[in-house]
């Protein structure tokens, strides 16, 4: 990045509305106060191009560099502006459980959007269109529809490949519902996951429900049986003159229960299987997933985000692991976050 790409000394954040990943980082400077331009359209798809792992969003700081990888996004934040509005919990207990939570929801629970956007002909036709138009809009309509088209194509002949898949559909789908009836309860009688301000695992579950409430069928989903998540949902977009409240939120509430719990039943599994086919070289893998088998193209990412997991609860002192192994036991999650040959050799 030269220096003409710098607007005003002000953070860039190049994305896209359509991504939910973007969508939580936008929510996340605006929150967190840190004054940023923000860049849609093809802005977001151009930048990436000029980066190792071409995904969006990317954030340009105002020196130039240019990175991306939302989660290394929020503790590049955090390394830089410690003192404002953090999202990291300030007991490392919970600061683990926002770790894993917020992994779980940016891999997991996009899985089930993507097969909401691209399993049905009413949500393909309105997203590969919306998403067309983004990119391309005063281009006229001709060159939309045919963008559109294009997209709409590679996506759903994608969905196999990123486990989104005909066999995987009612698996995510059942496993997003719980996740939304667990998160409906949590927004009206307490605010956050862990308490009266929000935390990188909320902007990650955020993020991925940005997409399920505008989606036709996923959004039809949630205002008839999650209503206050919905309105949510819309309020956790800008919370910039939200207060900076507590984290007042125990280790064992029946929400943090739920979702690890889900976390334990499908993702951790399906993580552990994905990284054991990295480390083996194999380029498919199967994981038992709700009585039946899935099969999806091994990712060396998602090997790599385990793996940090493993990590992050290794580097915890022996006191908040004790604090944390009875809730990781009772929900399943703990054999999962112990080190592996595996896991490591997939990292």
């Amino acid at each position: 990045m030269n220096e003409e790409t710098v607007v005003g000394g002000l953070y860039q954040l190049k994305g896209a509305i359509g991504s939910p990943y973007s969508m939580k980082m936008r929510a996340v400077l605006r929150y967190r106060r840190i004054p940023f331009v923000w860049e849609g359209g093809m802005a977001g798809f151009v930048a990436a191009q000029s980066m190792k792992a071409k995904v969006v969003p990317v954030l340009v700081t105002p020196e130039g560099e240019a990175f991306n990888d939302s989660t290394a996004l929020i503790a590049l934040l955090e390394a830089r502006h410690p003192a404002v509005r953090s999202l990291v919990p300030t007991d490392a207990a919970l600061g683990f459980l926002s770790l894993l939570l917020e992994d779980f929801a940016d891999e997991w629970l996009a899985k089930a959007m993507y097969a909401y956007r691209w399993a049905r002909p009413v949500d393909q036709a309105q997203m590969s269109r919306w998403l067309a138009f983004d990119a391309l809009r005063g281009e006229g309509a001709i060159r939309i529809e045919e963008q559109a088209q294009a997209w709409r194509e590679r996506q759903v002949s994608r969905r196999d490949l990123v486990g989104a898949g005909e066999a995987a559909q009612p698996v995510l789908e059942a496993s997003a519902d719980r996740i939304m009836a667990a998160l409906d309860r949590q927004v009206v009688e307490v605010g956050y996951l862990f308490g009266r301000r929000p935390s990188a695992a909320d902007f990650a579950f955020y993020g991925q429900l940005s997409q399920l409430a505008t989606d036709p069928t996923p959004q039809g989903l949630m205002r008839a049986h999650y209503p206050w998540l919905y309105r949510w949902v819309q309020t956790t977009e800008d919370l910039s003159g939200e207060p900076e409240g507590p984290w007042d939120v125990t280790l064992d509430t029946p929400c943090l229960r739920l979702l690890l719990t889900e976390c334990a039943t499908h993702y951790l599994p399906y993580s552990a299987a994905n990284a054991a086919a990295v480390a083996s070289g194999e380029p498919m893998f199967q994981y038992g997933a709700d009585g039946g088998v899935l099969t999806q193209a091994a990712n060396r990412y998602q090997a790599k985000c385990l793996w940090a997991l493993v990590q992050a609860f290794a580097a915890l002192d022996a006191r908040d692991q004790a604090r944390l192994v009875p809730l990781l036991t009772e929900t399943g999650c703990l054999p999962y976050l112990l080190k592996t040959v595996d896991t490591e050799a997939a990292a």
